[in-house]
């Protein structure tokens, strides 16, 4: 691998990391005869390890060649390469641009005029024009199913960063339930939530949306609606994690009551743990999706309360949540009913799953959830928190 810096500059995941990823998909490039892929987005901070201001990048399948990284202008105007390089160790070949002109520039300077290169992720018209106008000789391809497939399964080094990311929620929870109390506004705790996480070493990008009143919800629009609302005595409050560690995110959601609780906000979630408990025991590698979803309105039904379509069992990584890719999609004999985007898909060994079961009340229009997150292992599964599912009272 032709790499200008050292590696000893500060980064989430190795150089071995790196390499692997490069080998597995750059395998399945040659598979196609695509000669290499175009990223944008989190399949572009998925080869890159994540650099300030990134905009595209392109791995080769030519093993020898590095992975370019084309930097908006104006994140290199100011600065060294060398500088960018030696603190981000991924990176072989960095350039700076203002649109895919320095992506064919690149293609150029390596021969690159001809044959089928993929993209993954949605490229836009303006990029795609400007590689057909420039290069008529290649082809672009929709590859985004190798990134899709390659980012289902995590390593043991994203799990860790995974368990990382979650255990800097816990530590917004324990800040949350210390200081909250009715009389603050839904800002205030935002604010204690995200100061909770970036003093446990959270990204900046860490924050948590925090939904609460006299009934129970969880919606980001609420959320937003909550930043200037009163929290009264009696609320319920819900805390959704996006905790985020070296990129990757940290995903789950914790209960709040504020002074006197509603009885049936202790019933619902009493209901909750009853039901989550069912679901875990169905995960493990082999099960699918659709089994998780049948046991949770199975399980739902009998405490009397009403299911939701966003189940809030989902997989999760770079982003919130994620979709498993193509290859381990499997049909569905209930027509994807109740499994939300994902559709239905096999369980397997490396999976994160985020897991808190959402009830409804057909009556008072509460809505309750809770739970942590997960990592699909051999032999079932294990908690990458050692938080409790519990409904904690604040002020």
């Amino acid at each position: 691998m032709n790499v200008h810096h050292n590696a000893s500059a500060s980064s989430g995941l190795s150089l071995r990391e790196r390499d692997s990823r490069y080998v597995a998909i750059r395998a399945e490039l040659a598979k196609r005869d695509l000669k290499g892929i175009i990223v944008q987005g989190t399949h572009l901070l998925y080869l890159s390890n994540g650099v300030p201001g990134e905009m595209l990048g392109f791995l080769p399948t030519q093993g020898d060649l590095p992975f370019t990284e084309i930097l908006m202008w104006r994140y290199l105007a100011d600065v060294e390469k060398d500088v960018v390089l030696d603190h981000h160790p991924w990176i072989g070949d960095l350039r700076s641009g203002r649109d895919a002109m320095a992506l064919v520039e690149r293609f150029q300077e390596i021969g690159l005029t001809q044959g089928k290169v993929g993209y993954a992720g949605s490229l836009t018209t303006r990029s795609a024009g400007q590689v057909k106008k420039s290069l008529p000789g290649i082809e672009l391809v929709d590859a985004t199913d190798i990134l899709i497939n390659a980012r289902t399964i995590k390593s043991a080094e994203e799990v860790a960063l995974m368990e990382k990311a979650n255990r800097i929620f816990d530590a917004a929870i324990k800040e949350v339930h210390k200081k909250a109390r009715p009389g603050m506004l839904g800002r205030d705790i935002d604010a204690i939530a995200r100061s909770g996480m970036w003093a446990a070493g959270g990204d900046s990008e860490s924050y948590g949306k925090f939904s609460f009143g006299p009934v129970g919800t969880q919606n980001p629009i609420m959320a937003e609606i909550c930043m200037d609302r009163e929290i009264q005595d009696g609320d319920i409050g819900i805390l959704t994690a996006h905790a985020h560690f070296q990129h990757y995110a940290g995903h789950s959601d914790q209960v709040f009551t504020f002074g006197k609780q509603n009885p049936i906000h202790r019933e619902m979630f009493d209901a909750v743990i009853q039901v989550r408990d069912e679901v875990m025991q169905a995960v493990r590698p082999g099960a699918t999706h659709r089994d998780l979803v049948d046991v949770y309105e199975v399980a739902t039904a009998k405490t009397g309360f009403k299911t939701s379509p966003h189940s809030q069992m989902h997989l999760y990584g770079l982003d919130v949540p994620e979709f498993p890719g193509p290859a381990f999609k499997i049909d569905d004999t209930k027509g994807g009913a109740g499994l939300g985007g994902s559709g239905n898909f096999t369980i397997t060994e490396g999976m994160i799953y985020s897991i808190s079961p959402t009830l409804i009340n057909a009556v008072t229009g509460d809505l309750v959830l809770g739970g942590t997150s997960l990592v699909v292992t051999k032999d079932g599964y294990r908690n990458l928190s050692d938080r409790k599912v519990e409904l904690l009272v604040a002020g």
